[in-house]
């Protein structure tokens, strides 16, 4: 199982001014450097907590349909839409799964496709690799205020890790901090 950024965000969930006031930065000598970190602290943050904040454009790409009657979004919720849901037979004929088949699950914790009464997936020979592509929409929202405040605080301690030098011990503590922060929301896959 792969996933593919077909769109990324447009915008991250802390600006350049809220980085420079939390890191105590005046001036604009490491701006360049800033906004590299403001974008690696966010793509830390969704890793560790299996989500994405900014609305973004993403493809899940499944070698198979699976055995249940639902496709989890573990790594990538919250789902806002689902736009399509494709797959390929075994010559490599593309096919769409019609969305009267399946329910966008939006309200669980980890989002989901789920298949709708009486209906199955397609049964046909798949090919033998990447054979399944649901592309969707995920994120909290379009801007900064939508995502959560302990994502941001995440984050700003994550910049401070990599901005400034501190003692192992003042380092551990930062880095618990911050994954303290991200544990509360943490989707853990099984």
């Amino acid at each position: 199982m792969a996933l593919k950024i077909i769109t990324p965000p447009a915008a991250e969930p802390i600006t350049l001014d809220e980085a420079k006031q939390h890191l105590r930065i005046i001036g604009s000598d490491d701006d360049i450097i800033l906004l590299s970190m403001i974008r690696q602290a966010r793509e830390f943050c969704e890793d560790f907590q299996n989500k994405k904040y900014i609305t973004q454009t993403l493809e899940l790409v499944r070698d198979t349909f699976p055995n249940d009657n639902y496709i989890a979004f573990e790594n990538c919720s919250p789902v806002q839409s689902v736009e399509s849901v494709k797959y390929y037979d075994a010559g490599g004929r593309e096919y769409i799964f019609d969305s009267g088949n399946y329910i966008v699950d939006t309200d669980s914790f980890v989002n989901r496709i789920v298949l709708g009464y009486c209906k199955l997936w397609p049964t046909i020979a798949l090919q033998t690799v990447n054979a399944v592509r649901i592309r969707f929409i995920a994120g909290f929202g379009d801007k900064e205020a939508d995502v959560p405040e302990t994502v941001k605080w995440a984050m700003i301690l994550h910049m401070r890790l990599l901005y400034d030098d501190y003692k192992p011990d003042e380092r551990n503590k930062i880095e618990e901090a911050r994954n303290s922060l991200l544990s509360m929301n943490r989707v853990i896959p099984v």
